[in-house]
Formats: structure tokens, C-alpha cells, sequence
């Protein structure tokens, strides 16, 4: 009868550790798809009319432009009834890193960005059309939040 080598602890253990930060890996989201994940999450919010729970994905930054009553006020005002659309589609690109990225020209860079380009398509009283925007997305404290670009 064949007798098994038994490896010795030390390897089972490294083997155990590699193949569990191998699956952790595998299975933890990247930045960029954390970031463009809220960027869907704001569009979908966006696109069921729940522009209160949107403007909570903003960043302070953000916020700080539009309060919120007049953000759910414009949202709906400007993209649903001046348009004559019930609703939209979207699609997102891919998200692009960003290092050193500025939201306004004196603003401070942020070290690390996403960018995503959202196409948003309307059938409305004017017929159907587009609107492109760059959307940017940044981690503040710990959370993922939207902005847009304000440079000159």
C-alpha cells in the first residue's frame, strides 16, 4: 500500500491564505466599478422621478449648488415637463481614472476620480433626443458621490 505525503503545515497555510485572497480578489468590486455603480444607482433614481433620494448621491460639493427642494423642483421641472418626457434611457461608459482632477478651476485636485459619460435619451413633444453629460465620482468618507464639472 502506498503510504501520502502529508505537506507540512506551513505550506497548507500558505496555500489556504493565497487561495483566499485570490477569491476575495476575485469577488471585491474595483473602485471603478464601485464608482460606476453609483453612477447607475443616481441615473435609475433619477429616471423613476425619486430626485430626493438622487440628490442624497451628490457630493457636498454638489449639494452646496442645489439646494435640495430646488434640486427636486429643477430636475423635474427641466428634464420632465419642459422636455414633454414621462421618463428617459440611459447608458453609461466605461469609467476613466482621473488623478488630480478639479471640480471648478480654484477648486483643491482630488486625488482620484472616475469619470463616466452618461447618454440619456428622451421620446418627447419634440421628438426623441439626447443628452450627454460627464459625470464624475469621487469618495467622500468612505462613500461614493456624484459631481459634474464646473471648470471654465
Amino acid at each position: 500500500m502506498l503510504k501520502r505525503k502529508q505537506l507540512p503545515p506551513q505550506l497548507l497555510l500558505i496555500v489556504a491564505v493565497a487561495g483566499l485572497a485570490f477569491i476575495v480578489l476575485l469577488l471585491w468590486p474595483s473602485q471603478a466599478n464601485q464608482a460606476t455603480k453609483v453612477v447607475n444607482e443616481f441615473y435609475k433614481l433619477e429616471q423613476q422621478g425619486r430626485f430626493s433620494s438622487s440628490w442624497e448621491l451628490l457630493h457636498p460639493e454638489i449639494q452646496g449648488r442645489f439646494p435640495k427642494p430646488s434640486y427636486i423642483q429643477d430636475r423635474a421641472h427641466v428634464f420632465m415637463s419642459h422636455f414633454g418626457a414621462d421618463s428617459f434611457t440611459y447608458s453609461l461608459s466605461s469609467p476613466n481614472k482621473k488623478r488630480k482632477w478639479k471640480i471648478t478651476n480654484d477648486a483643491e485636485p482630488m486625488d482620484t476620480v472616475y469619470n463616466v459619460t452618461v447618454t440619456k435619451s428622451y421620446r418627447g413633444k419634440y421628438g426623441k433626443f439626447y443628452f450627454k453629460q460627464e459625470v464624475y465620482v469621487a469618495k467622500e468618507e468612505r462613500e461614493w458621490k456624484i459631481m459634474w464639472d464646473y471648470k471654465d
